[in-house]
Parts: structure tokens; C-alpha cells; sequence
């Protein structure tokens, strides 16, 4: 693919961006290999892939040092669904954790007042867990969804109580309004929130919000299992390695233009 003679910076900037495109967008390419593929000079190259990055169409793995299509790409193309996008870049953080404590994880967002699981990791442990990828459940008595509304606008929390109500399932669930509002005030100042055997006897649940680069809660991420090993002796340890994997997610979506509600 010989661009030399070309001038316009649309037509190179767009041959930078079929380098990965013919790859499926799913690859990860370092300047110099780029540059050898177009036979465009590293300097220019860089200088580039700078100005793509700023714009989010191209962004820079800063673990490798190579650089991938941006999720402001796929927003723009439609071509990809972008909670499939999310899913791919949270999975290796989501299989950290389930490796290292041996629960099951979820990863969800919320849409329309409720949690919507996006992806599940099974622990290697018999205990049957009622989530579901593609499944909504409230957000009032969800780890994942309380970990979100403590982010939100004080307003949208009272909307989303309005149209979904405070339904209680458990003797535990939350169902005043003004608890609903203490319990989020303390998630926020611990960074994690607790399902404590709210929606299902016998669950429990830790999860912590992810953010994109502007400080907008966009999801959560949580480890559920049985009360006998989630617990007041495992909360501390437990909500350490929660809080880290959302922090590293937060990072991996910075760019995603993703909204709740």
C-alpha cells in the first residue's frame, strides 16, 4: 500500500486507519510496523497516530506502547455494538479477579433504572447465582446497581426510584428511601458497595463503580457468592481487589462515550 505521493492528511490518516480495519480492528500495531506496511516514515507515522489519538479514533495501549482503533470509531461507524466493545476490554481484568478469589464476577451497566449484566464469570463452586448476561434486575438491592446510583445525580436516583419503586425480596432489601440514600452516601466514601443477602437469601455481593475519563459512572463490577464465604471476614480483603479491577477497567474505557439511565 504505497501512499508516498500522497498529500492530504485525510487520505493518510484514513490509510493509517485501514491498517487496522483489514485486521478487524481487534489487533494492536506499534509505529514501525505501520510505517513499514505504508511505507510512510516512522516521524510521520507518529505524528499521526498523536492526532488520531487526541480525538479518540485511535487510542495507545500503555502497557504495550502499540496503539488500536478508538472507541469514538466504532461510536461513529455503528459497526460495532459498543457494550460488546466494552465487554472485550474489561474481560482479561474480569478474569484476573475470578482467578485470584475464585467467585463469580459480573460486569454490568445500567439502562433505564435497571442493572443489565454484560458479562458473567462462573466460580468453579457449587452455588447457584440467579444473573444472567443479557438479564435486568433492580438496581436497589444489587451490589452493581447500588455501586452505580451512589454515582449518579441525586436527581436521577429519585427518578429511577419513582419509576421502579423500592420492591423488597429479601428481609434485608432497602426499601425506604431515605436508608437508600444513607447506604449510597457510605458507598461513596468507601469506594464499594455490599449486597448483604438483599435480592436473594443467602447472597452476598461486593461491587464498585467504573468511570470513563470524565469521572462519569458508566458500570460496575462485582464478586458474588455465599454469605458463609462473603462476609465480615472477607469484606476488607475482598473489596481491595474489587475496587483495584474497577480502577483498571475505568482506565481501559476512558474514551466510552457511554450513558447511563
Amino acid at each position: 500500500m504505497r501512499i508516498a505521493q500522497k498529500n492530504s492528511s485525510i487520505e493518510k490518516a484514513f490509510a493509517i486507519l485501514s491498517v487496522f480495519s483489514q485486521n478487524g480492528g481487534r489487533f494492536e500495531l506499534g509505529v514501525g510496523e505501520i510505517s513499514k506496511i505504508l511505507k510512510m516514515h516512522k516521524s510521520t507515522v507518529h505524528r499521526f497516530l498523536r492526532s488520531m489519538e487526541k480525538v479518540g479514533v485511535i487510542e495507545r495501549n500503555n502497557e504495550t506502547g502499540k496503539y488500536r482503533l478508538g472507541l469514538k470509531l466504532y461510536e461513529l461507524g455503528n459497526s460495532v455494538s459498543l457494550k460488546k466493545i466494552m465487554v472485550d476490554r474489561a474481560r482479561k481484568y474480569l478474569e484476573d479477579l475470578h482467578w485470584y478469589l475464585n467467585e463469580t464476577v459480573h460486569f454490568a451497566t445500567l439502562k433505564n433504572g435497571e442493572v443489565v449484566y454484560l458479562d458473567k464469570i462462573i466460580a468453579d463452586r457449587n452455588f447457584v447465582i440467579i444473573s444472567e448476561v443479557g438479564k435486568r434486575l433492580p438496581a436497589h438491592c444489587t451490589g452493581l446497581g447500588k455501586a452505580m446510583l451512589a454515582f449518579l445525580p441525586e436527581s436521577d436516583v429519585k427518578r429511577i426510584i419513582k419509576e421502579k419503586g423500592l420492591k423488597k425480596f429479601t428481609k434485608n432489601t432497602i426499601t425506604n428511601k431515605k436508608d437508600l440514600f444513607e447506604e449510597l452516601k457510605k458507598i461513596r466514601e468507601c469506594g464499594y458497595a455490599i449486597d448483604n443477602e438483599e435480592i436473594e437469601d443467602g447472597l452476598r455481593c461486593i461491587a464498585a463503580p467504573i468511570f470513563n475519563g470524565d469521572g462519569e459512572v458508566i458500570a460496575a463490577v462485582s464478586i458474588s457468592g455465599p454469605s458463609s464465604r462473603i462476609n465480615e471476614t472477607t469484606y476488607e480483603e475482598y473489596s481491595k481487589h474489587v475496587i483495584k479491577t474497577a480502577r483498571l477497567i475505568s482506565e481501559e474505557l476512558k474514551n466510552v462515550n457511554w450513558r447511563l439511565i
